[in-house]
């Protein structure tokens, strides 16, 4: 058997079973950490709380449930027409994708927890101060939905009033984990072709000379561009980084590629566009590919 086709197959079916064994443990976690959480509404909760407290707690809830870019917009028209404050309602916009399961996984298989969970911390401290900031540079007042008070903006945790206990949580847990695998595997399964392709057919010296050729701040900014209109999801995202990190492509910039294209697309604009002016849809972008190129550039600090 021919070398390359020998690397393909060692990738998809090596790297296959790893990710689909990460996959199934991650989602679980997240079922079970959205069984424990409370689920927040528009009620008292959010009137109470300062724009920072209900930023975070609006990032880390875009975090537990993951979400791609376009997959998010329902769940933001739900707080918006609920009459969830700006502040939070564009934290979780921005953290649902950005800070996504895809690069997290990515960096716990190709580099341990430390990135991973620097990865995690960052984005969640960008996410919420860019909540805090669009509503101070009232950024709110280019929302286009009209609020409808009977709407319930639910995020984060299950819906349930009383907490099931660990063993029916993991049950449930587990059945969601298999279900969510099942809807997803088209998409891991391209990416995982698709990293296998690229695993054995690319030569490194290509990648390793074509990245070499390019300025570093060049580079950066060309990924985070790049990334803009593309439509990739979080899972089709980890087998492909995998095999451009093993073909030698740098950390940071493969990081804020992913996180782009993961945290914007052509697809969530134009939703974004029915309830948006595009000055908002403008400064969205933007705070997606700062949060992309910062993220890279920690990212490549710690790794």
């Amino acid at each position: 058997m021919d070398a390359r086709v020998s690397e393909f197959f060692k990738f998809v079916l090596m790297d296959g079973a790893l990710l689909v064994g990460l996959f199934l443990a991650i989602t679980w976690l997240v079922v079970v950490v959205q069984q424990r959480a409370p689920s927040l509404s528009a009620g008292a909760s959010w009137a109470t709380m300062s724009s920072w407290r209900s930023s975070a707690l609006a990032s880390l809830g875009g975090v537990v449930t993951p979400f791609c870019s376009c997959s998010t917009i329902p769940v933001l028209t739900g707080m918006l027409r609920a009459g969830v404050a700006f502040a939070p309602s564009f934290a979780f916009l921005i953290a649902s994708p950005v800070v996504n399961e895809g690069v997290m996984i990515l960096l716990l298989t190709a580099y341990g927890p430390l990135p991973a969970l620097v990865f995690l911390v960052v984005g969640l401290l960008l996410t919420s101060a860019l909540g805090v900031w669009a509503q101070r540079l009232g950024l709110g007042r280019y929302v286009t939905l009209e609020h409808a008070p009977v709407a319930e903006g639910v995020f984060v945790g299950s819906g349930g009033r009383r907490w099931p206990g660990w063993r029916p949580a993991g049950r449930m847990a587990w059945m969601a984990a298999v279900e969510e695998l099942r809807k997803v595997a088209p998409y891991l399964a391209v990416g995982i072709v698709i990293g296998g392709l690229i695993y054995g057919l690319i030569p490194q010296a290509w990648v390793v000379g074509w990245v070499g050729a390019v300025p570093t701040p060049l580079l950066y900014a060309a990924c985070a561009l790049l990334g803009v209109p593309l439509y990739v999801s979080p899972v089709s995202a980890i087998p492909i980084g995998l095999a451009l990190l093993a073909k030698g492509f740098p950390v940071g910039p493969l990081v804020t590629l992913l996180v782009a294209a993961i945290g914007t697309s052509l697809p969530e604009m134009v939703l974004l566009l029915r309830m948006f002016r595009w000055q908002l849809l403008l400064a969205h972008t933007v705070a997606v590919v700062g949060c992309a190129v910062v993220l890279g550039l920690v990212v490549s600090a710690v790794v």
